[in-house]
C-alpha cells in the first residue's frame, strides 16, 4: 500500500528538523565570526571622532576578511562534498536495499577520502596562503586579516572534511540527528573560545582578530574528532571499520561517478562567486562593499536553512525510494517537498522586502555598511521562491543520482547570468554590490525554473548508480 501525501510529509518533517538545527547551529559558527568582526572593536561608537573613523575602518577590514575566508571555507566544504555527495546516495540506496555491509564499505570509502582531501588541503593553503590573501583584492589592513585567519585555520582542514564527510554518510543512513548534536558542541565551543579569546574573557587572553580564527579552528577540530568517535562507535545503521578504510575500487568508482560532477558544480559555482566578490572588492577600496555583501549573505542564509533541511531530507527519501523500486513515491515527495520549503521561504522574502534594515542594523554599526547590506537584503527577497525550486528540485534529482544533468543546467544559468552579467555590473556599468545583487537574484530565479522543468520531465527516475 503506497505511503500517504500525510506519512511522507512526517517523514520529511522527522528526517528535515535535526537538519534545521544543524544547519542554524553551523550558520551561527559564521555568524558569529562576522559579528566579532564588525566589532573587533568594543564600543567603537564612544570613541572621539578621529579614533572612531579610525576603528570603524578597521572592522570593515575585518569583516571583509571573514568574508572572504568563509568563500575559501565554502570552496574546502565544495570539494569534499563531491565525497560526501556520492557517500550519501549509495548508503541511502544500500540502507532502502537492506544491503549493510556495502553501507559500511562506502562510508570506510569516503572517510579515507575525506582524510585525504583535508591532509592535501591543509598543505596547499599553508604552501599558497600568501598568493591566495592577495587575491582577494581587499585593501589596507583585509590582506593581513584574511592571511592571519587562513593561517590559524589551516591546521583544522583536516577535521573540518572529515565532519563534513561523516555528516553526509549519516544523513545517508537517515540519521539526521547525530549530525546536529554534533554541531551543538561545535557551536558552544566556537562561541566560547572566540568571544573569549576576542575580548579576553572567560580568563582567556585579550587576541581581538586573531581570537575569532583560533576559535573557529578549535570548535572544526571538536567536531571532526566527535564525528570519527561516532562512526567507529556506530550509528544510523552504520559503522566505520578499520579495514573499510583500504580502496575498494567498484565502490570508489560508484561513489566518484556520483560525487565528481557534483563537486565539479561545485567548484565551478564557487570560482563564480569568488570572482564576483573579487570585482566587488577591486570597486571599494574602503572594504565596505566586500564587508556589505558578507553581512548580507550571513543574514540571508537564515532563509535557506530550512529549505536546505528539507532539500536534504528529499534526496535521502527519493533515494532510498528508488533503492525500493518506487519513483512515484520518490515524485511525490518531492513534491510535498516544495510546497513546504517554498512556503517557508517565500515568508522570508517578504521579510527581506519589508523588514531589510532591521538585521542589517544589528550586524553593523558603520552607515554605510548598513545602509548597502540593507539594500542587498532587500533584492533577495524577491528570488527566494524560485531559490527554493533550484534546491529542492535539483537536490531531489542529486539524490536519484542525476547528478550530471544538474551540473551541466546548474553551471550553464551560472556562467551564463550570474558571472557574465554580474562581472558587467559590477566594472562596466559601476552598479556596485547592489547592482550585483539584483544579477544574483535573477540568475537564482531562472535556475529555479530550469531545474523545476528538468525535474518534472522524469528521466531521473531511471538513472543507473
Amino acid at each position: 500500500m503506497p505511503d500517504s501525501n500525510r506519512a511522507l510529509m512526517k517523514g520529511l518533517i522527522l528526517l528535515s528538523w535535526p537538519i534545521i538545527v544543524e544547519q542554524i547551529l553551523h550558520t551561527l559558527v559564521g555568524l558569529n565570526d562576522t559579528y566579532l568582526a564588525n566589532h573587533v572593536i568594543r564600543n567603537a561608537d564612544l570613541l572621539p571622532e578621529p579614533q572612531r573613523l579610525i576603528a570603524q575602518q578597521t572592522m570593515a577590514d575585518a569583516a571583509a576578511a571573514v568574508n572572504i575566508v568563509t568563500y575559501l571555507f565554502w570552496f574546502f566544504g565544495l570539494i569534499v562534498g563531491s565525497v560526501g555527495t556520492g557517500a550519501s546516495v549509495l548508503i541511502a540506496r544500500a540502507i532502502g536495499a537492506k544491503h549493510r555491509s556495502l553501507a559500511n564499505s562506502v562510508c570506510g570509502q569516503a572517510m579515507a577520502g575525506g582524510a585525504l582531501m583535508g591532509i592535501i588541503l591543509m598543505i596547499l593553503l599553508f604552501v599558497f596562503q600568501s598568493p591566495v590573501a592577495a587575491s582577494t583584492r581587499l585593501s589596507g589592513e583585509g590582506v593581513g586579516f584574511t592571511l592571519m585567519y587562513l593561517k590559524l585555520l589551516a591546521p583544522a582542514l583536516p577535521f573540518l572534511t572529515l565532519m563534513f564527510v561523516a555528516n553526509a554518510c549519516l544523513r545517508g543512513a537517515g540519521d539526521t540527528l547525530t549530525p546536529a548534536l554534533v554541531f551543538v558542541v561545535v557551536d558552544i565551543v566556537n562561541l566560547f573560545f572566540s568571544w573569549g579569546f576576542t575580548y579576553g574573557i572567560f580568563g582567556l587572553p585579550k587576541l581581538g582578530f586573531q581570537g575569532i580564527a583560533i576559535g573557529t579552528m578549535i570548535a572544526y577540530i571538536v567536531g571532526g574528532v566527535v564525528q570519527v568517535i561516532v562512526l567507529i562507535r556506530g550509528r544510523g545503521g552504520i559503522q566505520l571499520h578499520l579495514h573499510r578504510l583500504r580502496p575498494h575500487w567498484h565502490n570508489l568508482k560508484r561513489l566518484l561517478r556520483i560525487g565528481v560532477p557534483n563537486g565539479l558544480e561545485g567548484f565551478v559555482q564557487w570560482s563564480l562567486n569568488y570572482v564576483l566578490i573579487m570585482a566587488i572588492n577591486q570597486t571599494d577600496k574602503t572594504n565596505a562593499s566586500g564587508a556589505s555583501h558578507g553581512n548580507a549573505v550571513r543574514i540571508e542564509a537564515f532563509s535557506y536553512l530550512a529549505a536546505f533541511a528539507i532539500a536534504t531530507a528529499t534526496a535521502t527519501m527519493v533515494g532510498q525510494s528508488l533503492g525500493q523500486k518506487n519513483p512515484q513515491r520518490a515524485e511525490r515527495v518531492t513534491y510535498l517537498a516544495y510546497a513546504l520549503a517554498g512556503g517557508l521561504m517565500t515568508l522570508w522574502g517578504l521579510f527581506f522586502i519589508f523588514f531589510h534594515d532591521l538585521p542589517a542594523r544589528w550586524i553593523s554599526d558603520n552607515p554605510r555598511i548598513t545602509d548597502l547590506t540593507s539594500q542587498c537584503l532587500f533584492v533577495t527577497g524577491f528570488c527566494q521562491p524560485f531559490f527554493a525550486a533550484a534546491m529542492i528540485f535539483g537536490f531531489a534529482m542529486r539524490g536519484a543520482g542525476d547528478t550530471l544533468r544538474v551540473m551541466v543546467y546548474s553551471l550553464a544559468s551560472q556562467v551564463g547570468l550570474r558571472l557574465t552579467v554580474g562581472l558587467l555590473a559590477a566594472l562596466y556599468f559601476g552598479w556596485g554590490v547592489v547592482g550585483v545583487w539584483w544579477v544574483l537574484s535573477g540568475e537564482l530565479t531562472v535556475r529555479g525554473i530550469i531545474m523545476y522543468l528538468r525535474f518534472a520531465k522524469g528521466s531521473w527516475k531511471t538513472v543507473k548508480v
